[in-house]
């Protein structure tokens, strides 16, 4: 049997750029990694770069709305923090083009 990193299943050569997390298409052939979330599962079930930013942007759009929420709890003032939220939006769009642009990029890493 080949090595882990060697195996091809049924979604063909792995295009993604993280090989680390578990044993490639160890238990089925038809799903490279067993894991949950919807982004998660089409990422380690094919491997497949496409499905990698399903997993990897919702984690750094989530992150970028929990640290809004963070700022805003604690504020005295019941407002709302235009120029946080202006800085949150622009930093994931930006992210957001690194990953389709740069085949490697190393946010979640």
């Amino acid at each position: 049997m080949a090595p882990a990193a060697d195996r091809e299943g049924y979604w063909g050569p792995t295009t993604s750029t993280l090989d680390w997390c578990e044993e490639n298409y160890a238990v089925t052939w038809y799903i490279a990694e067993f894991l949950v979330g919807m982004g998660s599962w089409c990422f380690h079930m094919t491997l497949k770069y496409e499905m990698q930013l399903l997993d990897e942007l919702p984690m750094i759009y989530s992150c970028c709305i929990f640290v809004y929420c963070m700022f805003e709890c604690f504020k005295m003032k019941n407002s709302v923090n235009y120029h946080l939220l202006f800085i949150l939006v622009l930093f994931s769009l930006i992210v957001t083009t690194v990953y389709l642009k740069v085949k490697e990029p190393i946010f979640h890493q």
